[in-house]
């Protein structure tokens, strides 16, 4: 298992797209619905599981990073960093920014 995951980075980004997605579920009640197209500023679509053919005006937007070990400024950094990227696709649907970091770890959510 640890020999299939020797990139570090795609470790990263994947652990941090796992904990985000289980976070989210948690607190904000609100499914994975389907991943973005590239260049959209985020990772994936939410809402409920009863909403998959429904518009998108009744969804929230997902964007996710992942730091191995980084200082307090460092994740602040990268969530302001993640909430400027979210920007490019502003309209009506909320966002959330989770930066997960796996030194402490912690994880951080914030709503756009």
């Amino acid at each position: 298992m640890r020999r299939s995951w020797n990139d570090k980075e795609n470790a990263t980004e994947n652990g941090a797209y796992g904990i985000a997605i289980l976070v989210v579920l948690k607190i904000k009640h609100l499914h994975v619905l389907e991943k973005s197209r590239k260049g959209t500023g985020f990772d994936y679509w939410l809402g409920s599981p009863d909403d998959e053919d429904a518009k998108f005006e009744t969804k929230a937007r997902l964007e996710v990073s992942g730091i191995r070990k980084g200082s307090r400024a460092l994740i602040s950094g990268r969530v302001n960093q993640k909430l400027e990227q979210t920007k490019k696709s502003d309209g009506n649907h909320p966002a959330v920014v989770v930066v997960v970091e796996f030194g402490t770890p912690q994880t951080h959510v914030v709503d756009r």
